[in-house]
């Protein structure tokens, strides 16, 4: 198979499935050893191998999550496929040189911000054994020409509305922040790329913007977008995805990224806001529990970046209100969607039972709280942190 796959957004959905064959040599086996440097005897060596429990040589784990990727890029979804994370289990030793199956399904598809869940599993034949499951995070990319030019070209919307932006507007939260918002203010949603079609983002009243808040000149390109329009407010609600591990084991660059994102990248949008409001302002942030309420030790990295983000804020206070204009932060527990897409019925049902409200925070309930903190009834509320947790300690 020299072509992937094409599958649009609207193809995608939860259940459909795909899977291929192939056989796993010895060749195949020392060339990712030299592409991976991963020369370990117990892969290449059949005389060390066969002294160990395994008794001989059994294919490198990376090498099956390599054929994930080829079901991910090829098969399902295929061409437009960008893999965001790779969660991995294995479950049996796979020998070689043998034939294996590799069977992909979609468990999770959320249309709104175009993103998912593949569920991979690699069998080994005859036997049928199961070596390896493997579950690929991913999300759709677009080709686009020139997206500036695209969006000078979309009419301007009506001014009667205080504008606002949401960074993020394409995940879970952001979408639904968006369609909310939408209804009292005009939403500028930022994102990293758009797609071809509005299907993915809809949401009446919402201008979008294709701006990457990593790179160094985001606040250019949505500084064009307004056309000389004043800001009112700033939602943000983006984060990158945060690496597994706790802080001995995640990679420098990975822990420093995180913390840079909730500094940094919080106080470029300040400053931005800043510039651009005319007279009273917010600037909303969205965090979570996970920070300095109830840090995750298996992803300390992204509750360290959080819980500097609250820091960030606190401190950003003082210095904005000297300008009018309000920070705060929405810290919501356990929400089902996002990131938490692919969590099995028992892990909701275990965080449901942490509740005394007896449910999980909704999109809405964050929505409604960030509704909150913009209206003019949060007026003299700022560098505070606004926990949903609906009575869980």
């Amino acid at each position: 198979m020299d072509e992937p796959l094409v599958f649009a957004a609207g193809d995608l959905r939860s259940g459909l499935h795909a899977e291929f064959e192939r056989d796993i040599t010895a060749a195949d086996v020392a060339a990712f050893a030299e592409l991976s440097r991963d020369w370990n005897p117990l892969h290449l060596d059949e005389a060390y191998a066969a002294q160990t429990n395994y008794g001989g040589r059994i294919v490198h784990g990376a090498f099956q999550v390599a054929l994930a990727s080829a079901m991910a890029g090829m098969y399902l979804p295929g061409r437009q496929v960008v893999v965001g994370s790779f969660q991995c289990r294995f479950s049996a030793p796979l020998r070689y040189p043998s034939r294996v199956r590799v069977r992909g399904e979609i468990t999770a598809w959320a249309p709104q911000s175009t993103s998912g869940t593949l569920r991979v599993r690699v069998i080994e034949l005859p036997s049928l054994a199961l070596t390896s499951e493997i579950h690929v995070g991913f999300s759709l990319h677009e080709t686009r020409s020139n997206p500036v030019q695209e969006q000078e070209a979309a009419p301007l919307p009506p001014g009667t509305k205080p504008i606002v932006l949401i960074t993020g507007a394409s995940g879970g939260l952001g979408h639904n922040l968006a369609s909310v918002l939408s209804e009292t203010y005009h939403v500028i949603g930022m994102v990293r790329s758009l797609p071809a079609t509005s299907e993915p983002m809809a949401g009446a009243g919402v201008e979008w913007v294709a701006a990457d808040l990593m790179s160094g000149d985001w606040e250019q390109i949505v500084e064009q977008s307004l056309r000389g329009r004043r800001l009112y407010g700033v939602v943000h609600a983006a984060w990158p995805p945060g690496p597994q591990g706790s802080l001995l084991d995640v990679e420098t660059d990975a822990v420093g990224a995180q913390v840079v994102f909730g500094t940094v990248g919080t106080i470029r949008l300040a400053r931005f806001l800043k510039s651009q409001a005319a007279g009273p302002a917010r600037l909303v942030v969205l965090g979570t529990v996970a920070g300095t309420v109830k840090p995750v030790l298996n992803m300390s990295a992204y509750s360290l970046g959080k819980a500097a983000l609250e820091h960030t804020v606190r401190l950003l206070a003082p210095e904005l209100a000297r300008s009018d204009i309000t920070i705060n932060l929405v810290a919501p527990s356990f929400v089902p969607i996002g990131m938490n897409n692919a969590k099995t019925n028992k892990v909701i049902l275990t965080e449901t039972a942490k509740v005394p409200m007896g449910r999980l925070c909704s999109p809405d309930d964050v929505s409604h709280a960030v509704e909150f903190l913009l209206s003019s009834g949060a007026a003299f509320v700022t560098g505070q942190m606004l926990p949903l947790t609906g009575g869980e300690l």
